[in-house]
C-alpha cells in the first residue's frame, strides 16, 4: 500500500464503483469536484501504470464529472484484494459485504491519506448560528460538527476504527447514517491529522457554504472557538432560527 492506492481506495469506497462489464470491468467516479476527478485519474495512471488516456472524463446527465476505465485487469486486482466497492443496498435489501482495509491501512501508515479522501467525498462541516428567542434578546450559540455520511453499518464501524487509530473519538447516529464529531478537542485534531483535500469546495446542499473551500470552512469553525462574536455577526447567520 503507498499513498497513490490509500487515495485510490477512498475515492472508490465514497463516490466511485469497481462493476462487472462484459467479460471485464468498470471502474467509475462521479462527482462535482473537479479536483477529486483529477486525483482519481492521476490515482489511475500511477497505480496501475496506465496511459492517462485510458482514464476516459465525461459528464453525466445531472451535471457530474466522471472518470471511466474500462479493464479486465485492474478490477481482477481491485476485487480479488478488496473485495466488493458497492456500499448500497440490494433491492432485497441486503447490505453488501463491503470492508475497509483497516489492518492494511494501519501497518502501512496511511490512515491519514485514506480518510482525507473519504471525508473530502462524503464528509462536510456543519457550522452556523442557532437562535431561540426569549428574554434579554433571548439565546443564541454555534452549531459546529465535522462528519461523515455513510449509511454501511460495517463501514462506519470501520471508520470508527481508522478515527480511533488516529486518536480522534467520533459520535455514531447510525438513523442518519452519519460519523460526527462534535468536541473542539476532535475537530481540532482532525484539522491537524486528517483535514480536507486542497480545492474542495461545499456543494449547494449547504445551506451557509455552497462554494467555499471545505478547509476553509473548517478554520473558520475552529477560529470561532475564540471569537464566537464574529461568527455571529455574519450577515448569512443573522435569520437563522431554531
Amino acid at each position: 500500500m503507498n499513498k497513490e492506492l490509500a487515495i485510490l481506495l477512498g475515492l472508490l469506497y465514497t463516490d466511485g464503483c469497481v462493476s462487472p462489464k462484459g467479460q471485464s470491468w468498470r471502474i467509475y467516479f462521479a462527482v462535482k469536484s473537479q479536483v477529486l476527478v483529477n486525483l482519481f485519474r492521476d490515482c489511475m495512471v500511477d497505480v496501475f501504470a496506465l496511459e492517462s488516456n485510458r482514464v476516459r472524463i465525461g459528464v453525466t446527465q445531472d451535471g457530474l464529472t466522471r472518470a471511466i476505465v474500462n479493464s479486465k485487469e485492474v478490477g481482477n486486482w481491485l476485487v480479488g484484494r478488496f473485495g466488493t466497492f458497492r456500499t448500497l443496498k440490494f433491492a432485497n435489501g441486503r447490505l453488501p459485504p463491503a470492508r475497509l482495509p483497516v489492518s492494511l491501512l494501519k501497518s502501512t501508515r496511511h490512515v491519514a491519506d485514506f480518510l482525507r479522501i473519504a471525508f473530502s467525498c462524503d464528509g462536510g462541516v456543519s457550522f452556523y448560528s442557532a437562535k431561540r428567542d426569549g428574554r434579554n434578546g433571548g439565546t443564541r450559540w454555534l452549531i459546529r460538527t465535522v462528519f461523515l455520511a455513510c449509511t454501511h453499518p460495517q463501514l462506519r464501524r470501520d471508520y470508527l476504527k481508522l478515527l480511533s487509530q488516529l486518536g480522534i473519538r467520533v459520535r455514531e447516529v447510525a438513523k442518519d447514517g452519519k460519523l460526527k464529531m462534535e468536541t473542539e478537542r476532535d475537530i481540532r485534531l482532525f484539522q491537524e491529522r486528517i483535514g480536507f483535500t486542497a480545492g474542495v469546495r461545499v456543494t449547494g446542499n449547504s445551506k451557509f457554504w455552497n462554494g467555499y473551500e471545505k478547509n476553509e470552512v473548517l478554520r473558520l469553525l475552529i477560529a470561532s472557538y475564540g471569537r464566537p462574536s464574529k461568527i455571529y455577526q455574519l450577515p448569512k447567520f443573522n435569520e437563522v432560527m431554531i
